[in-house]
């Protein structure tokens, strides 16, 4: 089958292809029986020595995934893939402690590098609190969103739309919230979320536009809150005041009195820490929690006292009677949504505070959604008691039974024996539609329903007192207002970076936008240039990389024109309108680009500079690697075809198989060296279309026998970071054994033609031979690079031990030092490291990151 590799870092022009590849097509599959020989890799360090000074390639971090600016200008520093080369010229050393040992694992710090700030953040830093789902986030927008509407104008809604509206209308504030909680979901889990609630999750969809516009208003609009719900609690007070003659000044200024003394005891909490106010929090919830059981057990509890007011317990005359609207003071419908839907906003109240989060990734989702459940319920349940409960209408007055039966009185009261008839000449002063303390009415204790409503402003003003200031440092720290900076802590964090939207159609217009957007983790895709020559030549590599560009990434279909300059350029000429039609007519979305050069090296490095147009450039150069007499099979006959050989055939079955449905089978990672995770983003770009949905992601990773249960809990840490699903890790202990006998001896013929035995030859025949035919495999080298060349021996026998049943493989493209490594023995080693295997996807990223776990 086809083996392909796929080449990282165009920037630096370097293909590192010898000047004529031969390419050969060979069966798949590989198996058998192995005899290990195991060698003791913890003292005999000449075993270790590959990709610099240990053959166990740095596990990744989580650190080389986190952001690299901060405000203050650090950064935090990875090793280049040149500085880790020369590194291998250095005598080696232990690594250091500190600072260097989240640098690279198994490397020293390069002395380039030393003095210079390297910094590294914990999810936590010591004496942070930080909470879960249930303190953090259910009871906040639980307490936020039952409010005072609750306990006040629930029953007043019913009273105006009945029983079936009331519940319509709780069930379409519901849909606005749920769907809106669902997309604060689905942000939340869409990257690491960092302090500044609402705002910091606007800013990182939309983008800073939005969000600092958003955020400034939404930051006041908190703190505006605050007066308004502490105003509300101060109001309830002075009305109990004056239902017992105790003012203090007048009712104006008694409100003013109350209300900065309520201020600044909510204000002592909440500089107290987040503590002390998530403990207030849980207080006042358990106080709301008790009002609306006392309101509950009311309803079970008729007294004779209670019935000139309304109040007849569980009735169906009264249910009935309520199920229907009686809109009145020009209410309708819609009115009486709008006021009841501020009591479904606080479902943003655990959000806000998404700093203080142990893991907000998982607290919002769960602690918003069951709170938006939970109150649903509740809204719904007391809608429905006390409209089967209380009638509209009652005088209060005792005296009004009904003493002789009233020919025309046909009310749920009248049936019941009260005649409150006199309500339909002159407003009365009880029922549903006139009175707003209709639940303390009938609750079995009315001071618990008063500490019920005081519960919930003080609850919403103390939340709104929290959120305001850390959405206003939020936006403080992402410097979009200048004259904001005097308000920025200096704190041990990195601002993010906006993903701008990637799935605009680029009209001209678009493109000149899009070449406004800095470079950023979250905005990079793959954007391939495949070197297919024809594109109907190489059908196999097309399909596998359009598997991972469609919709996403830009691919170009670079091909080489060799030869006399003036039948190079009428070739293009034609083929340009061809190959592009052939493209689209079998569904490619890519572009065609031939270029004229001397040879193949030249052409890929004219193409890598002048394709594309802005934005929409290569960055990944994708090769097809071939063997045998160089054929070509074209997949689209013309005319009668013969029978195919039995070679063909398997030919034309390789070239055809991904553009079948893959089944459920494994795509297998050998992520053995952190090259910033280009490795892993292209088998997670395949799961997500439609013909590799069933795959599952297996992930290999080297390591050593007494640790692989903490590489295998570090790794699987990381991916479940990034949000990538996988089926297995599989930690490889024995990676560092030396590879058979047989094996050995198998690669050694393979390359022998190459070599050019200069021990063997008088000098002068030797320098002839090295300046004519610079990519022949020297001893020297051979020697040199011994090491290394055991360990892609010893990888293809790992292959095929675990991987033989794998629909493709991605693994880590060996590194060839800077100039050491002949052509010849550089693709003898891919030769060795994919003979006899499913096809393999060879991949080398340039060693910045293109995976990140920030929103």
């Amino acid at each position: 089958p086809r083996r392909c590799s796929a080449f990282g870092d165009t920037a630096q022009g370097r293909l590192g292809l010898p000047e004529i590849v031969h390419f050969v097509f060979t069966g798949g599959g590989g198996g058998g029986h192995h005899h290990h020989y195991y060698y003791d890799t913890h003292t005999n360090t000449y075993y270790l020595r590959t990709f610099g000074h240990n053959t166990m390639d740095a596990v990744p971090r989580i650190d080389h995934y986190r952001q690299t600016a901060a405000n203050l200008g650090e950064k935090l520093l990875r090793p280049s893939l040149a500085e880790l080369h020369d590194e291998l010229e250095k005598v080696s050393r232990p690594p250091m402690r500190g600072p260097s040992s989240s640098f690279c694992p198994g490397f020293p710090f390069p002395t380039s590098l030393r003095g210079q700030a390297v910094v590294t953040y914990t999810a936590e830093s010591k004496g942070v609190v930080k909470f879960g789902w249930i303190k953090g986030v259910l009871v906040r927008c639980m307490l936020n969103i039952w409010g005072v509407m609750l306990f006040i104008r629930l029953s007043w809604i019913v009273g105006q739309a009945g029983i079936g509206l009331s519940v319509l209308v709780i069930a379409m504030a519901t849909v606005v919230t749920t769907i809106t909680g669902l997309s604060t979901s689905a942000i939340a889990t869409n990257g690491f979320v960092r302090g500044g609630g609402a705002y910091y999750l606007i800013s990182r969809s939309l983008g800073p536009e939005f969000g600092g516009a958003i955020g400034l208003i939404f930051a006041f609009a908190n703190a505006v809150a605050v007066a308004m719900y502490v105003v509300g609690f101060a109001e309830t007070v002075v009305e109990l005041l004056k239902e017992h003659s105790i003012l203090m000044v007048d009712e104006i200024n008694d409100i003013r009195i109350i209300g900065a003394i309520t201020v600044v005891l909510l204000l002592g909490i909440s500089v107290a820490g987040m503590e002390w106010e998530a403990k207030a929090q849980i207080v006042l919830l358990v106080i709301l929690l008790l009002a609306i059981v006392d309101f509950v057990i009311g309803t079970f509890i008729p007294m004779e006292s209670k019935r000139s007011k309304g109040f007849f317990s569980y009735q169906n005359e009264i249910f009935t009677e309520n199920f229907g609207p009686d809109f009145r003071e020009d209410e309708s419908f819609f009115s009486v949504f709008a006021i009841f839907f501020p009591a479904a906003t606080g479902i943003l109240a655990g959000a806000n505070i998404s700093g203080d989060l142990a893991d907000p990734q998982s607290a919002i989702p769960k602690g918003t959604l069951l709170a938006i459940l939970i109150t649903t319920l509740v809204y719904i349940g007391i809608a429905v008691s006390v409209g089967s409960c209380v009638v509209r209408d009652a005088t209060g007055n005792a005296n009004d039974t009904l003493t002789v039966e009233l020919a025309n009185c046909s009310s749920a009261a009248c049936s019941l024996g009260f005649d409150f008839s006199a309500c339909e000449r002159s407003p009365c002063g009880y029922g549903l539609m006139n009175n707003f303390q209709v639940m303390s009415m009938v609750s079995g204790f009315a001071p618990l329903i008063s500490a019920g409503i005081f519960s919930a402003t003080l609850s919403s003003a103390l939340a709104s007192l929290v959120s305001a200031p850390k959405i206003f440092q939020a936006l403080c720290k992402d410097n979009i207002y200048p004259a904001f900076q005097m308000f920025i802590k200096a704190m041990e964090e990195q601002r993010a970076t906006p993903s701008p939207k990637k799935t605009q159609k680029h009209a001209l217009q678009h493109s000149i936008r899009l070449s406004g957007v800095e470079d950023h983790v979250k905005n990079f895709r793959p954007q391939c240039l495949v070197m297919t020559g024809s594109p109907n030549s190489r059908p196999a590599l097309l399909h596998l990389v359009h598997a991972f560009t469609k919709n996403v990434g830009l691919m170009v279909c670079g091909h080489v024109h060799m030869g006399p300059r003036r039948q190079a350029m009428k070739e293009i000429s034609i083929d340009q309108t061809k190959y592009q039609r052939w493209l689209i007519k079998n569904k490619m979305k890519a572009f065609y680009a031939p270029v004229h050069a001397d040879d193949l090296r030249d052409g890929a490095q004219y193409l890598m500079q002048a394709a594309g147009l802005g934005r929409m450039k290569p960055n990944t150069l994708v090769l097809d690697f071939l063997h045998g007499q160089d054929q070509r099979l074209d997949c689209q006959p013309k005319g009668p075809v013969a029978p195919l050989n039995v070679a063909d055939q398997r030919l034309l079955e390789a070239s055809t198989q991904f553009q079948k449905k893959q089944g459920k089978n494994t795509i297998d990672v050998w992520w053995l060296f952190d090259d910033g995770g280009l490795t892993l983003l292209i088998p997670y770009l395949l799961t997500t279309k439609k013909k590799w949905k069933d795959c599952k992601i297996r992930v290999f990773i080297g390591g050593k026998i007494n640790r692989i249960d903490h590489d295998r809990r570090a790794m699987a840490t990381l991916l479940s970071k990034f949000r990538i699903d996988f089926s297995d890790i599989m930690v490889l202990g024995d990676i560092n054994t030396k590879p058979k006998k047989e094996n050995i001896a198998a690669f050694e013929e393979m390359i022998e033609p190459l070599r050019l035995h200069e021990d063997d030859k008088e000098q002068d025949v030797s320098d002839k031979m090295k300046e004519d035919e610079p990519w022949r495999i020297t001893d020297n080298e051979l020697e040199l690079y011994k090491t290394k060349t055991y360990r892609q021996i010893r990888l293809n026998e790992l292959l095929k031990e675990h991987s033989s049943t794998a629909n493709i493989i991605v693994m880590s493209l060996p590194v060839a030092r800077k100039g050491g490594v002949s052509s010849a023995l550089y693709m003898a080693w891919l030769e060795v490291l994919s003979r006899d295997v499913p096809p393999v996807l060879l991949v080398r990223g340039n060693h910045q990151s293109v995976l990140t776990f920030y929103s």
